[in-house]
């Protein structure tokens, strides 16, 4: 782990490990591995001297071992192959200076259609008592920033479509968000405005107004008028428009794909435009996998249903079949019986009886030839016909697991 740290910055050793650089500096202090300070890369880019910081020594073995799991490691072999794709074409590659950098001081003329409405909305000087200009409605994608990042939100948004064009990809405006699509996949991002929350600092005349305010809530209770609502001279707090953006994808969660990219103390969202359509990019490719194996675990669990459904109906016939052939050893029995029966009667009565013993015995012989029909591979077949326990094609049979 030392090793690592002190050969490459720490946001490409996290980035090799699947993890993020403040999860790798967190493992790192957790197991006391001193890391490079701030500004280190930059002084050996530029040849100043820089000095490392010794690794302590331990002697217990455990310290020796440190295991990090790396959420990435968990992705779809093709996700993680586009992700390795992404870091190769950016290794190998120089970063193109996008439309949004090289337009920064200078208003989109022709925005992308898929914000042109967004872009025509958030021109129009209709800027909340608030200062929040906000494009809502028909087309737009609801974005809601300060009147002095107007432009600035137009072109990161122009930048980031039409590098999502150049992906193959179709981007579309759906709500209060942009959707990007690889039929039958999507999702949705949308561009934020970070707003911070101040105390509100009182002007002499918001003080004032509270004084009279509280005075003349004294006179009523005096009076006995008693009001549950407090009234205010001003609020608690201010809610300041920072002019931070950031991009943020909303829909399902990726585990190990990162969906939020944002403003820094040393980088803009503008420098990130193309590591942004990437991601984004690659993150559809993880909606993708996540779809295909929500599939997959259904068609196992359909799969497996039916290979129960199906169990219990040939146990079930196993049940019927079994009842069916006790059902013919019984009239088998009987059969034997009632034919031995006869044959001793007719030995014993006259040849030509008479009455009642005459029509028994033509009774018992009815009976036994019956009994002899249905033992008869016919009589056999007639009471199978229709209970289907021995079919040709048997429907009961357990489905391919391979389909």
């Amino acid at each position: 782990m030392y090793d690592m740290v002190w050969s490459r910055p720490m946001t490409k050793v996290a980035e090799d490990l699947g993890i993020s650089d403040v999860a790798l500096k967190k493992i790192c202090d957790k197991h006391r591995v001193p890391t490079p300070p701030r500004g280190y890369w930059a002084k050996r880019e530029a040849g100043k001297p820089t000095k490392q910081i010794p690794l302590h020594s331990t002697a217990d073995p455990q310290h020796e071992h440190i295991v990090i799991h790396g959420s990435r490691n968990t992705l779809a072999p093709e996700v993680r192959a586009l992700l390795n794709q992404e870091r190769e074409r950016r290794s190998i590659k120089a970063r193109p200076i996008s439309s949004v950098e090289s337009t920064a001081t200078s208003p989109i003329q022709d925005p992308h259609g898929a914000i042109a409405a967004t872009a025509r909305a958030l021109r129009k000087p209709k800027a909340g008592a608030d200062g929040v200009v906000r494009a809502n409605g028909q087309g737009c994608c609801g974005i809601e920033v300060g009147t002095a990042s107007v432009e600035r939100a137009i072109a990161i948004l122009d930048a980031i479509a039409r590098g999502i064009d150049a992906r193959g990809l179709t981007v579309e405006p759906v709500g209060d968000r942009i959707r990007v699509t690889l039929p039958p996949d999507s999702l949705t991002f949308s561009l934020v405005e970070r707003i911070e929350r101040r105390n509100h600092e009182p002007t002499v005349e918001e003080l004032s107004k509270e004084k009279r305010l509280r005075e003349k809530e004294e006179r009523d209770r005096q009076r006995g008028i008693w009001s549950f609502s407090r009234e205010r001279a001003y609020p608690e707090f201010d809610f300041i428009r920072t002019g931070e953006l950031s991009i943020q994808i909303a829909d399902e969660y990726v585990r190990g794909l990162r969906r939020n990219w944002g403003d820094g103390k040393r980088q803009k969202i503008e420098s990130l435009v193309d590591d942004i359509v990437g991601g984004i990019a690659t993150y559809l490719a993880g909606v993708k996998a996540r779809r295909e194996e929500r599939e997959r675990w259904k068609r196992e669990w359909e799969q497996q249903e039916e290979r129960a459904r199906l169990a219990r109906a040939r146990e079930e016939r196993e049940t019927q079949r079994r009842e069916f052939l006790k059902r013919f050893v019984r009239i088998s029995i009987e059969a034997d019986e009632l034919k031995s029966f006869v044959a001793r009667l007719r030995e014993l009565v006259p040849k030509n009886p008479t009455g009642e013993l005459s029509r028994m015995m033509e009774w018992a012989e009815a009976q036994l030839l019956r009994v002899q029909s249905e033992l008869t591979p016919d009589g056999v077949a007639a009471a199978l016909r229709d209970r289907g326990l021995f079919p040709e094609i048997d429907n009961l049979a357990p489905p391919d697991a391979d389909e």
